[in-house]
């Protein structure tokens, strides 16, 4: 509960600067508050909600002001929603009545003194657009029309406890959590301006929307610390868009510097280890390269760290795959890349993805993978391929057992690639890895939270290598460290891949190594690859 209380917090807090935004344009706290509390009724998350409610009464706002934000969703987000959400205010105030609390309870709606509520409606609706409310649909069902004008912008906008601005901000906050209403969010973002939003709020609650949506609530400024030094010259906004399985993915754009948006850049995509998180290894990769002129793109794989996904750590190789495709659509649409040098970076098991990506997508225009991993292979036959069929069958039995025990009880069992202590009898593979993954002083993240065992049936099924000889004439460099226990994968994808193709073997290092060791990672030969391959 101290977690979400903590997290939510953040959400609250929640401020992503842009260029096209700065301080004076922000929400205030009680406005981002307002957002908030409108997003999590709109979801029906009365946990998170109860949260919310707590810190808008503690920044300011009456009760009489969140009441009358939750009675008017009910327009929007239906009558159960609203009704909830009112129980959990209700229950709160007394909650905090009884802890000596003392809420400011505000000011009621002033009475309204006409008696024909639908030509009020139909005045308040006309100020409200700036102009009339006219579509087909309103002909189609003259009822809705009525019901609008008298009840909706009659009674409800002309309660004068909440102005109409903040109306419209808490419309547009709560449809913007909710699936289908699309053309609906537009109308009231468009409203929402009319009354005196700006643009640069709206991006804020859109951006909040995307974390709630997410289960993400760290706002920029208290996310968990990242496992690499960051560098202060190197500017990075938090970006998201979805993929064709309209899974939400979350990614850091890392800029150069001196960047300027009249210019076309080359911009590489970087994918992270099988089941890590962009904090880790795949960020670090991003500012190197972004340090050596390129927009750089670290996402987070569908199902896994910030981006969305259900159920949680769920591993789809077709998902993991079409992230890179999506990664690639959305850098394409941005006017400062140039799509026709887009490239990406694979490191571990992205690595193996991010092969597959290549072979089915042109528009990644050269490729190269760091310490790549075959995850099909590694499932399918285990490390140096030295699962028996005895031990494979055994692994689907015990899959299929698992998935008969979470159709049962909903509890999924987590895999993590490292143990969360390492015993007495591991192996030097696991040592490795856990000198990364759980060492505070290396690659340890909060965020890296393992995959669901049930997956490794689908991995099994995973052959990334299938078409590899489609990536020609673009370019694959294939890199792997002498001692790396990895390296055969990159030595097999480079015997079946057509030229252009190029294996570089980093001398003395293993295959952890080349996720953090500065004096290890080969990023000038890296940096030549692509400056040659992009040009």
């Amino acid at each position: 509960m101290n977690k979400l209380i903590t997290t939510i917090a953040c959400l609250i807090c929640c401020i992503v600067y842009t260029q096209a935004q700065n301080k004076n344009n922000m929400l205030s706290k009680k406005e981002q508050s307002i957002a908030a509390i409108s997003m999590y009724a709109a979801r029906g998350n009365q946990d998170s909600l109860k949260v919310i409610l707590a810190r808008g009464l503690d920044c300011g706002l009456t009760v009489s002001e969140e009441k009358e934000v939750l009675t008017q969703l009910y327009a929007y987000c239906g009558f159960p929603r609203s009704m909830g959400a009112l129980v959990t205010l209700m229950n709160l105030t007394k909650e905090r009545a009884a802890q000596g609390i003392k809420d400011e309870a505000g000011r009621e709606p002033s009475p309204v003194k006409s008696s024909d509520m639908f030509v009020v409606g139909g005045q308040n609706q006309l100020k409200l657009f700036g102009r009339p409310a006219l579509g087909e649909v309103l002909t189609f069902a003259p009822a809705l029309d009525q019901f609008l004008k008298a009840h909706l912008f009659g009674d409800i906008f002309s309660r004068d406890n909440l102005d109409w601005r903040t109306r419209e901000l808490s419309t547009v906050a709560a449809l913007s959590v909710l699936d289908g209403v699309k053309n609906e969010l537009n109308t009231h973002i468009a409203h929402a301006k009319h009354n005196g939003v700006t643009q640069a709020q709206i991006d804020e609650v859109l951006i909040m929307a995307a974390r709630c949506r997410n289960g993400m609530v760290f706002s920029e400024s208290d996310e968990p610390a990242k496992t690499f030094q960051t560098d202060p010259t190197i500017t990075v906004r938090k970006v998201f868009y979805k993929n064709r399985y309209d899974i939400m993915l979350c990614a850091e754009m890392y800029l150069p510097k001196d960047f300027n948006e009249a210019q076309h850049y080359a911009a590489l995509i970087i994918g992270h280890p099988f089941g890590a998180v962009k904090e880790q290894c795949s960020g670090l990769y991003a500012q190197e390269m972004a340090r050596r002129g390129y927009v750089t793109l670290a996402f987070d794989a569908s199902y896994q760290g910030e981006s969305g996904g259900e159920p949680r750590h769920t591993v789809s190789p077709d998902a993991l795959v079409e992230d890179f495709s999506a990664s690639v659509d959305w850098l394409g649409l941005q006017p400062f890349i140039d799509r026709n040098r887009i490239g990406v970076i694979g490191i571990c098991g992205s690595g193996g993805f991010s092969v597959c990506a290549a072979s089915l997508d042109p528009r990644i225009k050269a490729l190269a993978t760091v310490s790549m991993y075959d995850m099909g292979r590694a499932t399918r036959n285990g490390l140096g391929d030295s699962m028996t069929d005895e031990q494979r069958r055994k692994l689907l039995d015990e899959v299929a057992e698992q998935r008969w025990k979470e159709a049962e009880t909903g509890e999924a069992r987590i895999r993590f690639g490292t143990p969360e202590k390492l015993l007495g009898n591991a192996n030097a593979v696991q040592k490795e890895f856990f000198d990364y993954y759980r060492n505070p002083l290396r690659g340890y993240h909060p965020r890296y939270q393992g995959i669901r065992f049930t997956s490794q049936a689908a991995l099994m099924n995973f052959y990334p290598f299938a078409m590899i000889k489609e990536i020609s004439p673009r370019p694959v460099l294939f890199i792997a460290g002498e001692h790396a226990h990895s390296r055969y994968f990159s030595e097999d994808a480079y015997q079946e891949a057509s030229e252009p193709k190029e294996l570089y073997i980093v001398p003395g290092a293993n295959h952890v190594d080349l996720y953090d060791r500065m004096d290890k990672i080969p990023f000038e030969k890296i940096s030549e690859f692509f400056w040659y391959a992009l040009r």
